[in-house]
């Protein structure tokens, strides 16, 4: 049953919020929401939103059978009952969560930000709510969406606030104990999470990034969309590496009803890491639990030293939930997400195939590298994104000339701009930083079989900014692409090279 039935009785709650500027002038019956004019249904509200609609799209929806609409303009020549609102992104993630009747009221919903480590933290927590119920818990991710049924490709990190109440509905209607999400600044940005609450709210890490014209404004603007899961959660978690610490705790403080610290080698935290020590796949550790002062084991099977802290913040939430310890180091000790820090194994080479896309990840990257194969030459495959963040292309493009041996750069969904200049850009700032060889190679494909077929023996290839991904994004549309992973894999098969 739906949390309201009249355009009315949505009225009431948007002047509720601040956001009715004037009612429609009938009320008529509200029987669905609908934000795409292809998929209405008869007796749907439909919403008018985007900064590319067109009245069209009002009329398609008309047509379709839409017995209302509400927009930010009313549309001339509508004849359908006009709500006029003041932000019509607020207003559609209210309007979704009545109508769906709060269906996250039902589960645990645990929402994870920062700059880097959302995915493979969500995959973690994930994988311990999975053995702790004895079934597959919800997922919200960069990767891939689960709420019951089958899984499902992702094309957003967090999903648009009508998609997303429709979701956890789908999870509420499958009895899903929990769900683990990512929360992206531009979720917070473009109010898709707009007045939702969570159980459990984790803030990883923040590094400058996503600063452009189709992002963020500013460094600042970035900061401030971060930190407004910090204000929608109730218990905080927060990794005390991060920049910007104080501040982001303050605002946790102010209104959280719990912070915890986690940190590695630093018993003050809540929970920390101590006595990190690699393994051949991995790293093993021991937890410190502050509150209680268990000390426990712990081994992680996913390489990068980063990802230690990661597997904190999730360890720290299940642990709160009461999760035992020998449940959580069986949920982790073999776990994989896909395409961060996947090792390929050759006969006399490691591959890596990570998403590292910003100057935090590749830093973070390069550390953990030089730290657990110190003696190995360092081959690098990378790029940067078309229309987005240009200081990606600064920092990836230093970080490669100071640490790598070899950088070939190339393309990483170039959008409409040319590949070839964005290379040669990384290429300047990569020459200015260190004195590492570079190469251009604008077929992707082609770079990551240079790489793996001209790795000296006992060297590391770094196939970086891709991940799990099997399209490039060309010219507004997505082409398929075999995948870095996959053509590693053909050509140590090709080469002779391939591990036991």
């Amino acid at each position: 049953m739906a949390g309201f039935a009249t355009t009315r009785e949505a009225e009431v709650l948007l002047a509720e919020h601040g956001l009715l500027k004037q009612p429609a002038k009938e009320i008529v019956s509200v029987l669905g929401l609908s934000n795409n004019s292809k998929e209405t249904k008869p007796g749907d509200l439909f919403i008018c939103k985007g900064f590319s609609f067109k009245k069209e799209y009002l009329e398609m929806a008309e047509q379709k059978g839409a017995f209302s609409a509400i927009g930010e303009q009313e549309i001339a020549g509508s004849r359908l009952p006009f709500i006029l609102v003041t932000d019509i992104r607020k207003a559609m993630s209210l309007l979704a969560k009545a109508f769906y009747e709060e269906p996250s009221a039902h589960f645990c919903l645990v929402g994870i930000t920062g700059t880097k480590g959302k995915t493979t933290t969500a995959y973690d927590l994930k994988a311990i709510f999975d053995a702790h119920v004895g079934r597959e818990t919800g997922l919200l991710s960069t990767v891939e969406r689960f709420v019951g049924g089958l899984h499902e490709p992702s094309h957003l990190t967090t999903p648009e606030s009508l998609d997303l109440q429709q979701l956890f509905c789908v999870a509420n209607s499958h009895k899903l104990p929990y769900l683990t999400m990512e929360v992206s600044s531009q979720a917070y940005k473009l109010d898709r999470v707009y007045g939702q609450k969570f159980q459990y709210g984790l803030f990883l890490n923040f590094g400058e990034d996503h600063i452009c014209d189709h992002e963020h404004s500013d460094l600042e603007d970035y900061f401030s969309c971060k930190l407004q899961l910090m204000k929608n959660c109730e218990t905080a978690v927060v990794c005390k590496e991060t920049d910007r610490l104080e501040e982001i705790c303050s605002v946790a403080s102010r209104w959280a009803k719990k912070v915890l610290l986690v940190g590695v080698e630093d018993e003050a935290c809540d929970y920390s890491a101590s006595q990190l020590r690699k393994e051949q796949m991995g790293f093993s550790f021991l937890i410190h639990e502050k509150k209680s002062g268990l000390i426990w084991p712990c081994r992680l099977s996913q390489e990068g030293r980063f990802n230690v802290s990661n597997a904190l913040a999730a360890i720290a939430v299940a642990r709160e939930e009461g999760i035992s310890p020998e449940m959580i180091q069986k949920a982790l000790e073999n776990l994989q997400v896909p395409g961060r820090m996947n090792l390929i194994a050759g006969k006399d080479l490691h591959i890596f195939v990570d998403y590292a896309h910003n100057d935090l990840s590749f830093r973070a990257l390069f550390d953990s590298i030089c730290q657990d194969y110190p003696e190995a030459k360092r081959i690098v495959v990378a790029g940067a994104p078309g229309e987005r963040a240009h200081s990606r292309r600064k920092d990836i493009g230093s970080l490669c000339g100071k640490y790598a041996d070899l950088a070939i750069f190339t393309a990483d969904d170039p959008g409409f701009e040319d590949p070839l200049i964005i290379c040669k850009q990384m290429e300047a700032f990569a020459k200015e930083a260190g004195e590492a060889e570079i190469r251009i190679e604008t077929d992707r494909t082609k770079a990551v079989e240079m790489a793996v077929r001209e790795a000296p023996a006992g060297s590391v290839v770094i196939l970086a900014g891709k991940g799990h991904e099997v399209t490039q994004r060309v010219q507004g549309t997505y082409e398929p692409y075999e995948s870095d992973a996959a053509v590693a894999r053909r050509v140590l098969e090709e080469t002779g090279r391939c591990g036991k």
